[in-house]
């Protein structure tokens, strides 16, 4: 038996493609402007962002510690405002005339700040040496 997350994930899925091929069929057909495909599966693919890192703060698993639990959730809150910002930066510049480099590095900067809260909080806040552990 399929497990519910995994069924709603591959419907998810199935028509990302789904309306990925549906909107080369359209620009082929001639029935919207060459190019605008791609520019609506950019705008897409940065609302999907906005979206997952909204939900992304709601996803915190079991800690036997506290203290990581509580990090853990302040390094998805930062990731999730990261994303949901990212993402809706990603989908605002690829609607706009600039080349495609400036929608990248909008998506860059937020991965980049992801990464580096991320690291600062797991190794500035990790376990020390000397330090009693609570899950011990």
């Amino acid at each position: 038996m399929i497990h519910r997350n995994l069924a709603i994930s591959l419907g998810f899925a199935g028509a990302y493609i789904g309306g990925a091929f549906a909107l080369k069929a359209a620009e082929r057909a001639g029935f919207i402007p060459h190019g605008a495909g791609g520019q609506a599966l950019q705008v897409f693919n940065g609302l999907t962002l906005a979206v997952y890192g909204n939900f992304l703060p709601k996803r915190l698993g079991n800690f036997r510690n506290p203290a990581s639990a509580m990090r853990m959730e302040q390094v998805l809150r930062v990731s999730g405002w990261a994303f949901m910002l990212g993402g809706l930066g990603f989908a605002v510049t690829s609607l706009l005339p600039v080349p495609f480099t400036v929608p990248i590095a909008v998506l860059s900067a937020a991965t980049a700040y992801v990464l580096g809260y991320s690291a600062w909080a797991f190794m500035e806040h990790g376990p020390r040496k000397g330090e009693p552990r609570l899950d011990a």
